[in-house]
């Protein structure tokens, strides 16, 4: 993922860590973001699988239109991680 993007799940990692009142030990820290960061991906993964499924059952009758709406959610998509990538 992307810098920022993990620097977003460092700065998770250090709330629930305060949440919880324990600091981590050598690169548990570390390896809580990671795991924060694979949950973020794999949810936007799954989010344009069901989006691209519906759009190709919607528009069943038409594969054009299914791939051009397809194409569509799969950009949307990429526009949005870079957008959580960019924040800061």
């Amino acid at each position: 993922m992307s810098k920022n993007l993990n620097t977003r799940a460092q700065q998770a990692t250090e709330e629930i860590f305060n949440i919880l009142g324990v600091r981590p030990s050598g690169p548990q820290g570390d390896k809580v973001a990671q795991a924060i960061e694979q949950v973020i991906a794999q949810a936007l993964k799954k989010g344009v699988e069901r989006s691209t499924e519906a759009a190709m059952e919607v528009c069943a009758a038409d594969r054009g239109m299914a791939d051009r709406v397809s194409e569509e959610i799969r950009s949307a998509n990429k526009a949005l991680v870079a957008n959580l990538s960019a924040m800061s």
